[in-house]
């Protein structure tokens, strides 16, 4: 069982990089969770991007050769 889902996950990674005054990474949330809940509380905690499954692979790697810099949240 994982210690922390996701989205406190994301929520504890932003926290460490503003207290560390290190560079934003870029945080795509794949989740089989599609209400509109959640994905507030995911963008809320600073995912830049959500994706609901199935997603195919094709899709997956253009979204990761991105440029993270160019991504504006989703």
């Amino acid at each position: 069982m994982p210690v922390r889902d996701g989205v406190a996950s994301t929520r504890e990674t932003r926290r460490f990089e503003k207290a560390n005054a290190l560079p934003r990474v870029r945080i795509i949330a794949l989740t089989c969770f599609s209400s509109d809940e959640y994905r507030h509380n995911a963008f809320a905690a600073g995912v830049d991007m959500f994706l609901v499954k199935p997603i195919r692979m094709k899709n997956l790697k253009a979204i990761l050769d991105m440029n993270p810099d160019e991504v504006v949240s989703l």
